[in-house]
């Protein structure tokens, strides 16, 4: 029996490089909605305006324009 057998599908390369496509895909976009946040944090933001840009960054991720204004307010000074 092939190591890689479930039921009576196998599963092959193709699907395991597509399954590491999608995963790569998912930590790139989670990568790119923490960056705001992650920012804040390494500028030594305190607490309630690092909580104020990361609340902007999640909550409002489906807009660009609010996700690039709590970028430029994570990093300013």
């Amino acid at each position: 029996m092939p190591p890689l057998f479930s039921g009576d599908k196998m599963i092959n390369t193709t699907d395991i490089i597509l399954i590491i496509k999608y995963a790569a895909g998912i930590a790139i976009t989670f990568g790119i909605i923490m960056a705001p946040a992650w920012l804040a944090r390494q500028n030594g933001r305190d607490k309630p305006q690092m909580m104020a840009v990361r609340l902007a960054s999640w909550v409002f991720i489906w807009s660009g324009i609010a996700w690039i204004w709590s970028l430029f307010w994570a990093t300013r000074k």
